[in-house]
């Protein structure tokens, strides 16, 4: 969760890339897999605080730097008693869902402060404000959390902060052997300022099968955080994610979980379509 570069003109939707003379590429249908070898791996030397390892699968310093409104995910680690202090962020919206530990909010910009314990789901917003945050792991053991940041378009004007805590998601068995838990989307009571419209924590059991749907204009992503599937003949093992840029044409695609899995399922808007380039230096050199 570095600060986000350049939040792009205001009025209007962020677009971090601007200052680096990267061109939004064609909506494209290809499913692009994203192992673990090719995430950039953002430590100490790059957050300037011990502890606290970052793998970004979407960003300022990978080469896949926008789909759809994503512009950034991570898939973060935090040591016990560890974190990253006071820093700026402003104009995008956050999601923090944290697969373990818990994670300690406090914005000092605007006096807002929240916990976030294993099975939760943070909203974090920006605005046009924005806020200067610190996140902290304060328990003995080790937080891991998935994060999300998209723009948001209105901008709200202040920042915020709510929580979905794990045992107010909505439950489903949408198919067999499939165990949904509703983060955002139709039957999850938590809103939020950007084109994010499904975002789901699927169990699969062995044998399981399991479908991205995605609507005219729409992009997804999953991401294996236990297990593996097999999507469009492809493995994508834990850890791996599976981008799919916004297409035109509505589109689903079936995937299976031969010997079980864990799986991130996210669905949303056109945004800025699939956006490549070179990625930005890092922090640490």
């Amino acid at each position: 969760d570095l600060a986000t570069p350049d939040p792009g003109p205001v009025g209007g939707p962020a677009r971090p890339w601007d200052a680096r003379r990267v061109e939004p590429e064609p909506r494209a249908r290809r499913t692009i897999v994203l192992p673990r070898s090719e995430h950039a791996v953002l430590d100490e030397d790059d957050f300037g605080a011990p502890g606290l390892v970052a793998h970004e699968v979407i960003g300022p310093f990978v080469r896949l730097q926008a789909s759809g409104p994503l512009v950034m995910v991570h898939d973060g680690v935090f040591e016990p008693r560890r974190g990253i202090g006071h820093h700026p962020h402003r104009m995008h919206e956050r999601l923090f869902y944290i697969l373990e530990g818990a994670v300690e909010h406090d914005d000092a910009l605007n006096g807002i402060t929240g916990h976030m314990g294993t099975g939760d789901l943070g909203r974090l917003t920006e605005g046009r404000r924005g806020m200067l945050h610190r996140e902290w792991n304060e328990t003995d053991g080790r937080t891991r959390a998935f994060i999300l940041v998209y723009a948001t378009d209105p901008v709200p004007a202040a920042a915020s902060f709510e929580v979905l805590r794990e045992a107010d998601a909505p439950r489903s068995d949408p198919r067999p052997g499939v165990r949904t838990k509703e983060l955002v989307g139709p039957a999850s009571p938590l809103r939020i300022h950007g084109d994010v419209r499904l975002f789901t924590d699927d169990r699969m059991e062995p044998g399981a099968r399991g479908e991205l749907v995605l609507g005219e204009g729409e992009g997804g992503l999953l991401f294996v955080v236990e297990g593996a599937i097999e999507l469009e003949g492809e493995r994508v093992p834990a850890e791996a994610a599976a981008v799919v840029p916004p297409g035109e044409a509505a589109r689903r695609l079936p995937y299976g979980a031969p010997e079980g899995a864990r799986v991130l399922r996210v669905v949303h808007g056109p945004g800025f379509g699939l956006v490549t380039g070179e990625p930005m230096p890092r922090p640490g050199g």
